[in-house]
């Protein structure tokens, strides 16, 4: 309780800077799940956010660069910062993973999961309405339909971007038209079932829902069961109809089931 956590990673990792960009964002809203107080990502991760961030004050806002880089010079540990605990984990042997309900800290392997059929697929929100999230669920919509699947009958899916960027991204990829061919509802950008508010909201305690949102407290989206999952893993839930994992080039009737 009461720390701050520093986020490092290998080099080759961080070189992927289209998906690494954005998604880095997503670590540092979760301190407190993490009991923590604070927290910042590694030089090098930081680096890729600098970056982003001068392009986007550059172009959007009219900044001075040499201000803007001003503004996070010295943000990162010294070279030989020494830290109270050091936590590695092989990214390479993660398995897909949900949080059960109740807790974002309730972590557990899908293929530990069983068979939890689905109601709702929230694919979306400020946390999950990135253009690399767009790309992931496009992704699963498109072999879907190249197998003449659509969203599960009993589900019901929304997808949510982020920002106006992120829409007009959206419908350049041609991404909208496979949203809606594949039987998504898309909604515009703005607050939405993460905070109990529109499309996506579960309706009373047996309503099971699937999500790429970044907490499911209680009462968080609904009175019902929420699952926090990946986009992929929302994507072919939506289709599958019960929870279930989606790995590149495999067709969804090999994943976990």
């Amino acid at each position: 309780v009461d720390y701050i956590l520093a986020w490092s990673g290998a080099d080759r990792e961080l070189h992927s800077i289209p998906t690494r960009r954005s998604s880095d964002l997503v670590l540092p809203r979760h301190r407190r799940q993490h009991r923590g107080i604070g927290e910042h990502l590694g030089v090098d991760q930081l680096l890729l956010q600098f970056l982003k961030a001068v392009e986007f004050l550059v172009r959007e806002r009219g900044a001075n660069p040499d201000e803007v880089r001003a503004l996070l010079d010295g943000l990162f540990s010294d070279p030989d910062a020494e830290y109270e605990t050091v936590i590695d984990i092989d990214a390479s042997e993660l398995k897909p993973m949900v949080a059960l309900p109740g807790d974002p800290g309730n972590g557990l392997f899908i293929e530990e999961l069983g068979t939890v059929k689905i109601d709702i697929a929230y694919a979306g929100s400020c946390t999950a309405g990135k253009k690399s999230d767009m790309d992931m669920y496009a992704a699963v919509f498109k072999s879907a339909l190249e197998r003449g699947d659509r969203i599960h009958p009993d589900v019901k899916c929304f997808i949510q971007v982020g920002s106006q960027e992120v829409k007009r991204y959206c419908e350049e990829q041609g991404y909208l038209d496979v949203f809606r061919e594949i039987g998504a509802e898309f909604i515009e950008p703005s607050c939405g079932a993460c905070i109990n508010a529109g499309p996506g909201v579960s309706y009373d305690q047996e309503t099971v829902t699937v999500s790429a949102i970044n907490r499911n407290f209680p009462g968080r989206s609904g009175p019902g069961q929420l699952y926090l999952a990946s986009p992929y893993t929302t994507a072919a839930s939506a289709v599958r109809g019960h929870i279930a994992s989606w790995e590149f080039a495999e067709s969804l009737e090999q994943v976990a089931r």
